[in-house]
């Protein structure tokens, strides 16, 4: 009867001892990976940036966000083409709506392994109103690996983008003017034309 007490007393000892570490934390796990690295609003600057990365990521959801919604109370997003272009091809305003069906098309066209490639400059800023409302010119180019061979692989120009917080309180587009092409390029418009 003592063997079996003293078995199972070394037994429960090395048991212990050999398990001292199960009430010690574990190192921290990396998080899960969330996706896009979405930026909210905040500053002017991040609209632009979150429509750069929209476009290496192909994602609508992330681009369209960049706009005005026809549900917020603000404003409307609203945008006027290039009046160089020939053949726009609705005769009403280009909204929200048209936005969003473009560049699901669009993005339909690219492949994960071949994304576009979106980038701005700036060329004027003007803040307005009580410093809520933004103007901005810009000069982009966009690069396009589409497989419509109607449509260009590249696109550039200059815009007019007027910017305002939205309804929650972030800086959103609510009017684009698309004002020329460069260098012999297609102009952003001419683009849209061709996705619509």
């Amino acid at each position: 009867m003592k063997i079996t007490f003293l078995t199972i007393a070394v037994g429960g000892a090395m048991f212990v001892l050999s398990s001292c570490d199960l009430f010690t934390t574990r190192p921290t796990e990396p998080p899960l990976d969330s996706g896009s690295p979405w930026i909210y609003p905040i500053q002017v600057s991040q609209v632009f940036d979150n429509m750069a990365q929209a476009v290496i990521e192909l994602n609508s959801d992330h681009y369209i966000r960049c706009f005005f919604t026809p549900d917020d109370s603000a404003a409307l997003f609203l945008f006027i083409p290039n009046p160089a272009v020939a053949g726009w091809p609705i005769a009403g305003d280009w909204g929200y709506n048209e936005e969003l069906q473009t560049v699901e098309y669009l993005f339909s066209q690219m492949t994960p392994e071949m994304p576009g490639f979106l980038a701005f400059q700036t060329e004027s800023e003007l803040e307005y109103g009580n410093q809520d409302s933004v103007w901005i010119t810009k000069t982009y180019t966009l690069v396009l690996p589409v497989n419509d061979p109607t449509l260009p692989q590249e696109v550039r120009g200059r815009c007019d983008f007027y910017l305002a917080k939205n309804s929650t309180g972030y800086w959103a587009i609510y009017r684009w003017e698309d004002l020329e092409n460069l260098e012999g390029y297609a102009s952003w418009t001419d683009l849209k034309a061709g996705l619509y």
